[in-house]
Parts: structure tokens; C-alpha cells; sequence
């Protein structure tokens, strides 16, 4: 079976490439927060395996949508089964979340459920593609973590 990469390994992926330091957002075990050239930077790093018909889904909440709201650099960085990471400019993505299409449930609250599959992630509700290249990890590199 084909693993889904670490967080540790997104967020040293994210901190090299914006030269600074991320740390966990408190009682947020996806969301990470950081200072970039005096930008704040918050970085959102959901999983997902992959699903039977060949796709994988996470679910964004509100309150997640608003903490990469409140940053000058909103970074999602989705980690995908099979050593793929999806990371994407929030802001662009977030284009395609309105409130009509919002799902709402006892468990999770406010949120929006997202496909990812091999090139492009879907919000529920909105017929639109948000095109993405995933970055592939090398299995050597990948294990170099582990």
C-alpha cells in the first residue's frame, strides 16, 4: 500500500522555500503558522488516501478557511496516498468555495468537501476544475523521513 507523506515533511518543504519557521497552530493539528519576509504565512496540510474510484476527498472547515483568511500567504499543501503533495495558493482555490455550496453537519459544522484526483481538485457543489500538478516524492526521500 502506498503511504501518504507526513506532515513534518510539508511543513520543512514550506519553511525552506519561504526561509522561515513554522509552528503548529495550537489545538490545530493540520495548520501551521509562520513569518515570511514580515508576511504572515499560514499553511494548511490535509490528507487523504486514495479512494476506489480513484480519488481522494478532505473536508475544509470555516474555521480553517479563516485561519488562511487572516494570512498573507495562505498555503493549502494537500498529502495524497501514493507520495503526492498538491500544494495550491489558497487564495485561487478558495475562488470556487461560496456559501451556497457549504455543507453543514452535526460533526464537522460549517465546511465545503473537496475532491482531489490526478491533475485537478473539485469542490462539492461547483462544477468547476481547479487544475494542479502534484509534487511526486521520491520513495528514497520519502522514506529518508520516516
Amino acid at each position: 500500500m502506498l503511504s501518504i507523506p507526513e506532515k513534518h515533511i510539508v511543513v520543512k518543504a514550506v519553511s525552506e522555500k519561504y526561509n522561515c519557521i513554522l509552528s503548529n497552530i495550537k489545538r490545530k493539528q493540520i495548520m501551521y503558522e509562520g513569518t515570511s519576509n514580515e508576511k504572515k504565512l499560514v499553511l494548511c496540510t490535509p490528507q487523504s488516501k486514495l479512494h476506489v474510484n480513484g480519488k481522494g476527498w478532505f473536508d475544509l472547515t470555516t474555521l480553517q478557511i479563516d485561519l488562511l483568511d487572516d494570512s498573507d500567504i495562505p498555503i493549502l499543501a494537500v498529502r495524497l496516498q501514493g507520495y503526492k503533495v498538491y500544494y495550491i495558493d489558497f487564495k485561487e482555490l478558495k475562488k470556487l468555495m461560496t456559501p451556497d455550496i457549504m455543507l453543514r453537519n452535526p460533526k464537522e459544522g460549517e465546511h465545503w468537501k473537496l475532491y482531489v484526483w490526478g491533475n485537478f481538485i473539485k469542490v462539492q457543489g461547483n462544477e468547476k476544475e481547479f487544475h494542479v500538478q502534484p509534487e511526486l516524492l521520491d520513495r528514497k526521500e520519502f522514506t529518508l523521513f520516516i
